[in-house]
């Protein structure tokens, strides 16, 4: 036995307190009066004095013990009894939604084992329900009764995000070393023997042949091209050879199909080449299989990231032309505006009659460039006219570029460079050079192509396409989210609109984490406008269903038998319910008391 907060003992002060108070109480005494028929009308005058000899009566020592009992209930007492705690770990993620040779998921079979499992205890602790999916975590309180207990796993479903397995061996092993008599684990993954003895584990992941949709991106082939290039990945987790159909949709319409045979345990890649513009696509696989998650998967033609470009210039009005490129963000200044900090949120710089101060920290294109670099060591040489003489092998640079008709003004020539080579040759020396320094790209040019004027000169804006694609690395992939992956919330949306219809308020700035489900979400801004975000489970470990690896569980008392857990039970509850009987049972011996005392006046 022991007390929670003995300081509150120190109230134990109050009952000498409580003989004062009977020290001042009234004294009876004999008065000589005409008529007693003014003290039955004032009940009498009360006369009090303060000293003497206290008279204690029982009233006395039952106000005394209710003092005693309350200090007592404030202290907290507590006695430690064996108990019978128990926690039920339900394997909730995304593979327990396969279904198994029996027509039942997983999830249904874990749930049936888990329920037969509690109805075989004895029913004297509590039981504490959690779940491993996107983190592991307890789904409510401690539940009193096994009834209560068996109501609130019927309820839990499966979601469509994996388990971090890392985390959720950790928790399991934590759990068994916690205050608690018995884990009943029921999951996909088995145990690494030895196993804890407080954990019973029940395993459900029996081989499942699976066919896989996994990654599903979407890219530019070129800058300046409205039409994407899809890629999936797919796999075939089964012992025989498959064929695996794939149609893609665009907004519902179908715009695409491919086949591919794959033989057993074999994965492949998918490419669909220019497909339509669409707001959201949909690729789904054929033939069906143990797992419909995996079958579909989504991506959304809007989340191609542009390639953000800063253009520093003293004539900055020719970066115009650019923002008119499908799939590019322009961003004009002044070199004396320009710090090498403004370089931390761009893709690639474009550098116009000026040089940087130092080498940039990011891919750049160094048009007509002054003489007297001493950052790219640049030899140049002004001339008022320039021609092209030759141009090398067809590359990245060159492609579909028609040099005949290009139309150069004045400008300059490099000399020999010791790390940039020549892509395009002049009379007088190199007009393009291509290198590598840093980790970077760089293009420098002796002509100037911009403002870039599109199709009314082709052949220029070819080549500068190909420049900034060089740069840029073929535009950017559509961003890929997970299943389980929590995302930042875009500047200007208010609210997310689930796949399930149900809409979230969020905040600018703050972590998204209600990403549960597969689907495409709807990211509401100002003036109801809407951002699709696609969201897939994209992992081929989840999906094969042929091989689920053990959790290996660390545990100081692996191999030991499980000590009894006690546990502390408060008295303060008996304590108070004695306090209010003593308070009562006083109240109603005082007022029969009184009431006979009126009547006898």
């Amino acid at each position: 036995m022991g007390l929670l907060y003995p300081g509150a003992l120190i109230f134990l002060a109050l009952v000498p307190v409580l003989v004062l108070a009977y020290l001042a109480k009234e004294r009876p005494s004999r008065v000589t009066v005409s008529s007693v028929l003014a003290f039955r009308a004032l009940r009498g005058f009360r006369r009090e004095r303060f000293g003497g000899r206290p008279r204690l009566d029982w009233m006395f020592f039952v106000e005394a013990l209710i003092l005693m009992l309350a200090v007592l209930a404030l202290a907290g007492p507590f006695i430690w009894r064996s108990s019978n705690p128990i926690a039920v770990v339900i394997d909730n993620s995304a593979s327990m939604q396969a279904l198994t040779p029996a027509g039942k998921s997983r999830f249904d079979i874990a749930r049936e084992k888990l329920d037969k499992a509690l109805s075989a205890e004895d029913g004297d602790g509590e039981i504490s329900i959690y779940v491993t999916a996107p983190q592991p975590r307890r789904v409510a309180p401690p539940y009193k009764s096994l009834a209560e207990a068996r109501f609130e796993l019927a309820r839990i479903k499966p979601i469509d995000a994996p388990n971090d397995q890392t985390t959720l061996s950790s928790f399991l092993s934590n759990l068994a070393e916690s205050r608690v008599s018995k884990v009943i684990f029921a999951g996909a993954n088995a145990l690494e023997a030895p196993v804890p003895p407080r954990i019973h584990a029940i395993a459900v992941g029996d081989a499942v042949a699976n066919l896989a949709i996994g990654s599903f991106t979407l890219r530019r082939e070129a800058l300046g091209a409205e039409a994407l290039h899809a890629s999936l990945t797919v796999a075939n987790f089964s012992p025989e050879t498959h064929t695996l159909e794939i149609v893609l949709r665009g907004d519902g319409k179908e715009i695409a199909r491919a086949k591919e045979p794959l033989a057993a345990r074999e994965t492949g890649v998918l490419e669909f080449q220019a497909l339509p513009p669409a707001r959201v696509y949909e690729a789904h696989l054929s033939p069906a299989d143990a797992l419909p998650l995996d079958n579909v998967a989504y991506a959304v033609g809007g989340s191609i990231k542009a390639v953000s470009i800063l253009f520093i210039s003293p004539t900055p009005a020719d970066a115009a032309g650019l923002n008119a490129i499908p799939g590019v963000a322009v961003t004009a200044r002044t070199p004396d505006a320009y710090t090498p900090d403004d370089l931390a949120t761009v893709d690639l710089a474009i550098f116009e009659y000026a040089t940087p101060k130092e080498l940039p920290a990011v891919n750049a294109m160094i048009v007509m460039p002054p003489p007297g670099d001493a950052v790219f060591g640049l030899n140049v040489t002004p001339a008022a006219q320039v021609a092209i003489a030759g141009w090398g092998k067809t590359g990245t640079l060159t492609d579909s570029v028609n040099f005949r008709l290009l139309s150069l003004r004045g400008g300059e020539y490099f000399g020999t460079h010791p790390w940039m080579s020549e892509v395009i040759a002049g009379d007088g020396g190199a007009l393009m050079l291509k290198g590598e320094r840093g980790g970077h790209r760089f293009v420098a040019t002796g002509f100037n192509p911009f403002p870039y004027l599109g199709k009314r000169n082709l052949p220029m804006s070819v080549l500068t396409l190909n420049a900034i694609s060089y740069l840029a690395g073929l535009g950017g992939s559509s961003i890929e989210n997970r299943t389980g992956q929590p995302w930042l919330v875009p500047a200007g949306v208010e609210s997310v609109i689930l796949p399930s219809g149900k809409k979230i308020a969020s905040k600018p700035g703050t972590l998204f984490t209600e990403v549960s489900e597969q689907g495409v979400y709807e990211m509401i801004g100002p003036g109801t406008a809407r951002t699709p975000r696609a969201v897939n489970l994209d992992d081929l470990t989840v999906s094969d269903l042929a091989s689920t690896p053990a959790l290996k569980i660390e545990s100081a008392s692996a191999g030991s038998s499980p000590a009894p857990v006690m546990e502390k039970s408060s008295l303060s509850d008996y304590l108070l319910a004695a306090l209010i009987a003593l308070i009562a049972l006083e109240a109603v011996i005082v007022y029969r008391r009184r009431h006979r005392m009126a009547e006898a006046l």
